[in-house]
Parts: structure tokens; C-alpha cells; sequence
């Protein structure tokens, strides 16, 4: 039997693998995505203008999100220049602060074998890394979400101050990555928690007042400041349109039926979500330690409320995701002590869905044109049925081996998709291969209604902008007395779905790329201006 002493040892082996995992290949991978593309360029306007308070996309007010990912992306342009990699450095940074806490504070709440397994459930999710390989807020969110939930339960259990003014601290700066949600989550979980364990002495705790001034004092200036720079423009597109509205109606297509969250989160914390009927079965056999309990609800708040949310992404229940690593990694060490028991048919659906990687991956990647050529990269996909098929085949009396050649697996699974694959893929995208036309400075770039954020900041030019018409008169008024006093180009980006309102123009097209797996196609177009007198 395997000791706390050496899963202790090992967990440091794991973290330099995660470590690994985040930053190799980093930025390879172009900015795309659309809302890594906003976010990052906005972080990019504001370093470029030395700006901390205002957040703008394409010199406009952006009321997306509050400003934390913002500033830890001006400090690594600042530090290392601008690029890809630099505005994902400190995201990364998080993924590997976020494991790591949830080992040292599981490791201390329960066993060094307990924490070993909770960090390695997070180390396997593709999901997690994926997320902490992107330039946007939610990283910031999950990393001070969970220390101020684990800083939370010390408070809970020890009664000291310091854990009560590290929790405000650190709400405060989820508070400043995402805004009240992360607040107002964690509060109902610790609420909960008090009214189950029955300790009513928290409501009298008159140090609350102090925490609420260390909370207010971190997180409500740059909003004070900021609703005073933008005369109330921000804080009334923030708090009604990108929080109430986003809960209360499908904002942007991304709705679905209740249960897309579960099945995000089940999908998302693979390999080890496969068990969970186990772990629901060992929550019912066993009482719960406060740690167990506070984990479960941890999850199950995140995932109702964003269940019974209007607008649904596969981020947003992301900040559950360490304590469901705490739930699994429980799981994990009963089975290992022979308290509980490896399900056969976990192997088959992990199987099934290893062997429907390669071949989905195959076919999608063959049916765009610019991808086709690299569809039988999607064969290495099989290293996950592979090694899946040969940890089913361990002992099943020593679990303890089947559970280390599935974490093999995945570690080389999530290497090869993130690192070499999805970067491989995703340079194909219509910015990066449109780009070329517009990076030289003495072409002057228009956009008609739609265009894609991504090519903001992949110009090489921090300042670059791109004006952007809504009617046809107005371009052309613009491109006509452009042309007549400058012979540089002037191109024009749009969609092919807005043509149709453009072929009155004297327009040349030069391009056109469809957005990799989505249906939006990008058209370059150039303004023929011999064409008018």
C-alpha cells in the first residue's frame, strides 16, 4: 500500500507536468476565438494606451467584463512584449496556482493521498487546461474563487480572522474578474454550509463588518472609478446586460436545454467523472467530512444555478471544478483502500468516447478545406482508446496501476491535442491566413457591420483600429474621399451574408475564408477607385 508520504512526493512531479502542459506550445496557437480575441485585444488597447481604468475594444467602451484579467495582461506585455503567449502567460500561471492550492488545502482539511488524487483529477481534465491556456477572465475567477472557498472552510473550522480576511480578500478579486456572481455563489455555499452544521455563531461573528471592509475596500474602487470615467455607461452594460440579462434571457445563441450543464461538467472532468454514480453511492454509505460536504456543495450550487441560467457556456460552471477533484479524488482514494470499487462499464464509456475522438476529429477536420489536409493528424487521437484499453487491462486488485496508466494516457492525450494538434488546426483560421493583406501600415482597413475581433489583435500594429460602417452610404462617402487624395488600397472586411447590401459598391473581392467549423465566412473586399470619377 502506497503511503502519504510518497503521493506527497509525487504530487511535484504532477505539478511540473501541468506546468508543462499549460505552457508548452503556448502560443502557438493563434488568438481566435472569439472572445480570447476581445478580451486580449482589450488588454491590449489599455497597455498600448497605458490606460487601468477604462477597458475599450477598437477604442470603444467594452462592458463585457471587469478589469483583473485585464491588468495581469498589461503586466506581461509589459514585461515580455506583445503576443499570444504573453496575454496566456499569467492564465497559466493560475491553472498551476489552482492545482496547486487545491493539493496544500486538501492535503491539510484531509490525507496527502486524498490530495494527490483531488490534483490529479484537475491535471487530467482537458477542459481545465484548455481553459487555462486562453487569454480570458475565467482563470482569474477559478483560481481566487477556490482559495476564498478553501480559506472559507479554515474559517469555518478554526474560527481565525486571517482565514476570514483571506476569503474577503481573495471574493474580492473573483469579484474583479468576473463581478458579483462571484460573491453571490459563494455566499449561498458558505450560507448553506453554516445552516447545515447547524454553527449559527458565524452569524454574530461581528468580524464579519471587518471582512466586508477588506472585501469592499479591494473590489469596489476600480468600479467606482470606472462608473465615474464612463459617466455610468459601464456599470449599467455590466451589471443589466452581462449579468441580469445573461441569467434571465439566451444572450449571443448560447442557450440549451437544462441539462447542457451537467453534461458539460460530466465531459469536462474526465476521465474520472465516469464514476460518479460510485461517488454518489459513497456519498450515501458514508458521512460526509466537513471537507466532503463543502465540496459537494460547492458543485452542486454552481452547477443548479447555472442550470436554471438562461445563457450557458462550457466556462461558467468552471469554478466548481476543484471540488469536484476534491468529491473525485475521495472516490479515488476509497477505491484504492478497497473501500469502494472500479466500475467495469466506466472502461466502456471511456472507451467508446476514446475511440469517437479519432474518428469525429477525422471527418470534421476533412470536411473544411483548409483543415483537410491535416485530418489524419486526428489518428494520434488514438493514443486515448490505446492506453484506456491497456489501463482497463490492469489487475483489477490493484487499482492503484489502472489508475496511473490512465493518467498516463491522458497526460499524453492532453500533450498531443493541446500542444501539437489544436494549434496545428486552428492556424488555418481565415484571420491569420487574411492577415497578410492588412498588415502592411500604408493599407487602411474598414469593416462593414460584422468582422471578426481576432484580426485586431493579430495586426501587427498595438494601435491598429478598424472603422466600422453600418450603411453603405457612409462607406462609400469615405472610401470615394479616401481614394481621391491617398493611392494606398482601402480594404474592406465583412461577411458574405451582408454582399448582398454591398454589390452597389464598386468592390473588388479579394478573399473570402469561412470561420473553421462555424457557419460565418469572412470576405476581404478592396474599393476599386478607378471605378468612380
Amino acid at each position: 500500500m502506497y503511503t502519504n508520504v510518497y503521493y506527497q512526493k509525487r504530487f511535484w512531479w504532477l505539478l511540473l507536468a501541468v506546468a508543462g502542459l499549460l505552457f508548452l506550445h503556448l502560443g502557438a496557437a493563434p488568438v481566435y476565438i472569439l472572445d480570447e480575441a476581445k478580451n486580449a485585444q482589450c488588454a491590449r488597447e489599455m497597455w498600448h494606451a497605458g490606460e487601468w481604468v477604462v477597458p475599450t475594444f477598437n477604442g470603444d467602451l467594452r462592458t463585457d467584463k471587469p478589469a483583473l484579467h485585464y491588468w495581469f495582461m498589461h503586466v506581461a506585455f509589459s514585461m515580455f512584449g506583445d503576443g499570444a503567449w504573453q496575454a496566456r502567460f499569467f492564465s497559466a500561471i493560475m491553472g498551476i496556482g489552482t492545482v496547486l492550492i487545491t493539493f496544500l488545502f486538501v492535503r491539510k482539511l484531509s490525507t496527502a493521498t486524498h490530495a494527490f488524487f483531488s490534483a490529479l483529477a484537475l491535471a487530467l481534465s482537458t477542459h481545465f487546461l484548455f481553459e487555462f491556456r486562453l487569454a480570458v477572465p475565467d482563470p482569474y475567477l477559478i483560481f481566487f474563487t477556490a482559495l476564498g472557498l478553501f480559506s472559507a472552510l479554515q474559517y469555518l473550522q478554526q474560527k481565525s480572522i486571517w482565514w476570514l480576511l483571506a476569503t474577503a480578500a481573495s471574493l474580492a478579486l473573483a469579484t474583479l474578474a468576473k463581478g458579483p456572481v462571484a460573491l453571490g455563489l459563494p455566499g449561498i455555499v458558505i450560507l448553506l454550509y453554516v445552516v447545515i452544521r447547524k454553527q449559527w455563531w458565524v452569524l454574530t461573528d461581528v468580524r464579519l463588518l471587518l471582512a466586508a471592509v477588506v472585501y469592499t475596500g479591494i473590489a469596489a474602487p476600480w468600479y467606482w472609478a470606472v462608473h465615474q470615467a464612463t459617466q455610468g455607461a459601464f456599470t449599467q452594460g455590466f451589471f443589466l446586460e452581462h449579468n441580469l440579462s445573461r441569467f434571465s434571457s439566451e444572450m449571443e445563441g448560447h442557450g440549451g436545454p437544462f441539462f447542457v450543464t451537467i453534461l458539460i461538467v460530466l465531459i469536462g472532468m474526465l476521465p474520472f467523472s465516469t464514476h460518479i454514480a460510485s461517488l454518489a453511492g459513497l456519498l450515501r454509505r458514508k458521512p460526509m467530512s466537513d471537507l466532503v460536504l463543502f465540496s459537494l456543495l460547492v458543485s452542486l450550487v454552481y452547477i443548479l444555478f447555472f442550470t436554471i441560467s438562461s445563457t450557458k457556456l462550457p466556462n461558467y460552471p468552471m469554478p466548481c471544478y476543484p471540488f469536484l477533484a476534491v468529491l473525485l479524488g475521495y472516490l479515488l482514494t476509497e477505491i484504492l483502500h478497497g473501500n469502494a470499487t472500479w466500475k467495469k462499464y466506466t472502461w466502456w464509456v471511456l472507451g467508446i468516447i476514446g475511440l469517437a475522438l479519432p474518428i469525429g476529429g477525422f471527418m470534421a477536420l476533412g470536411m473544411e478545406p483548409e483543415t483537410a489536409p491535416y485530418r489524419w493528424w486526428a489518428l494520434g487521437l488514438l493514443v486515448l482508446p490505446g492506453g484506456v484499453l491497456l489501463a482497463a487491462l490492469r489487475p483489477q486488485s490493484k487499482p492503484g496501476n489502472a489508475i496511473a496508466w490512465l493518467a498516463g494516457t491522458y497526460l499524453l492525450f492532453n500533450t498531443f491535442f493541446l500542444a501539437i494538434a489544436y494549434p496545428l488546426v486552428y492556424q488555418q483560421n481565415p484571420v491569420t491566413l487574411l492577415q497578410p493583406f492588412l498588415n502592411n501600415s500604408k493599407n487602411t482597413v474598414v469593416a462593414y457591420k460584422d468582422f471578426n475581433p481576432a484580426f485586431l489583435f493579430n495586426a501587427k500594429n498595438a494601435g491598429f483600429r478598424i472603422q466600422v460602417f453600418t450603411d453603405t452610404t457612409a462607406l462609400r462617402k469615405f472610401c470615394t474621399a479616401f481614394s481621391a487624395q491617398n493611392e494606398s488600397p482601402v480594404y474592406i472586411i465583412s461577411r458574405t451574408d451582408k454582399l448582398l447590401e454591398l454589390n452597389t459598391l464598386p468592390l473588388l473581392e479579394l478573399a473570402r475564408k469561412r470561420d473553421l467549423f462555424e457557419i460565418p465566412t469572412t470576405v476581404l473586399l478592396q474599393w476599386k477607385a478607378n471605378f468612380e470619377n
